[in-house]
């Protein structure tokens, strides 16, 4: 009962106070109230505002970065018409020995890679 009886003298306060002039001295913490929460909605509506061009600004900044993305790719077709044949690359006939191919390879190596002592005698063949 006390919180309906305060409610309805806080109502009665606040009708006197909007109808009377703003420099009345008793409705001084009215009026500042009032301001305070006139402000505060006013800035949630501002920050709503923001947000929301904020979200528009980025969202058109990522769609253009998906098109310069796409723009710098080719096309399925010209990827298509350039796509590597990688089953010939790896194809490996069986009459070949490739076993063979193997251990001629490392042979030549072995002759071309013959490492020399620093320090120690190395005779050429062609000195004379």
């Amino acid at each position: 009962m006390e919180t309906i009886r305060q409610l309805e003298a806080l109502w009665t306060y606040s009708l006197r106070c909007a109808r009377a002039p703003a420099s009345v001295p008793a409705c001084d913490s009215f009026w500042t109230v009032a301001a305070i929460v006139a402000v505060a909605a006013i800035a949630l509506v501002a920050l709503y505002i923001i947000r929301q061009m904020a979200r528009n600004i980025l969202a058109v900044r990522a769609e253009r970065m998906r098109v310069a993305e796409r723009a710098r790719v080719a096309d399925e077709d010209t990827m298509a018409q350039y796509k590597a044949d990688i089953d010939k690359l790896f194809a490996v006939s069986p009459e070949e020995d490739v076993k063979q191919r193997i251990r001629q390879a490392l042979d030549e190596r072995k002759i071309g890679d013959q490492w020399v002592r620093p320090g120690g005698s190395h005779k050429r063949e062609d000195t004379d």
